[in-house]
């Protein structure tokens, strides 16, 4: 049973139509369950741990990523092989799911492998993040994977991560943004909008972002069928090496 963790509900989107509320899952297709965690490492993690209750046999975190280098356009798809904590942990994804879904994903559009680095904030600033590339040599960042992580080393399942680039190295986010973000349901519209009127200026970046958003939802959309064909493909197969009996 493939298990999926996502942050926020514009990720949810992409993989279901389905409303799932905070801090709670359902089943999208037989063999697939999503939790709704919120934003930060210890919804992620309670979200994951309440995928494996429910019967979930790997982890997928899956979602949008900021960029640390700016040859990372909005839209760029990220395959990890490797997740770094905020403590400097590594944490390696599992090879064999890892290079299915890179067979299923190289062909509908550019992948990269890089480092994965976890932020215990949103970085707002092209200057937070390029201290974050130089501290860990990273090419972007979340706030979710390295806690799935480590979650699935706990339990000994398979781990995967697939993310999508939505706001590049560059981009610096306005404090209206920030201060309109709630940690479980995403953006207040209605108090962004109020704070843009109130600020003209930030119109422009608003309007970036959202063009940035909207390469982000496409990526992650065009990738989903690939993606879940290609995890149940190798859950069967691990499946099928459990229930052989070995001929030692």
């Amino acid at each position: 049973m493939l298990g999926i963790v996502v942050s926020l509900p514009w990720e949810l989107k992409s993989l279901t139509r389905q409303a799932i509320p905070a801090g709670t899952w359902k089943a999208i297709t037989e063999d697939t369950l999503v939790a709704l965690s919120g934003i930060g490492a210890e919804r992620a993690y309670a979200a994951g741990s309440v995928l494996i209750s429910q019967g979930a046999t790997a982890l997928l975190s899956w979602g949008y990523a900021a960029a640390l280098d700016d040859r990372l356009k909005a839209g760029c798809l990220l395959l990890p092989e490797r997740i770094v904590s905020a403590n400097g942990a590594i944490h390696p994804v599992s090879a064999e799911w890892h290079r299915r879904l890179y067979q299923a994903l190289e062909t509908k559009c550019p992948v990269g492998t890089d480092l994965l680095v976890e932020s215990a904030v949103i970085l707002q600033t092209p200057s937070e993040k390029r201290a974050l590339a130089q501290r860990t040599q990273a090419t972007a960042t979340d706030m979710e994977s390295a806690t799935q992580a480590r979650l699935a080393e706990e339990r000994r399942l398979p781990f995967a991560v697939v993310r999508v680039i939505v706001d590049t190295a560059s981009t610096c986010i306005p404090q209206n943004i920030m201060q309109a973000l709630d940690a479980k349901d995403g953006i207040s519209v209605g108090q962004v909008l109020g704070s843009a009127f109130l600020r003209p200026t930030d119109w422009i970046v608003m309007v970036k972002l959202g063009m940035q958003f909207n390469a982000a939802r496409k990526t992650l959309k065009k990738i989903r069928g690939p993606v879940l064909d290609a995890s149940q493909a190798y859950l069967g197969r691990v499946s099928l090496k459990a229930t052989t009996p070995s001929r030692a």
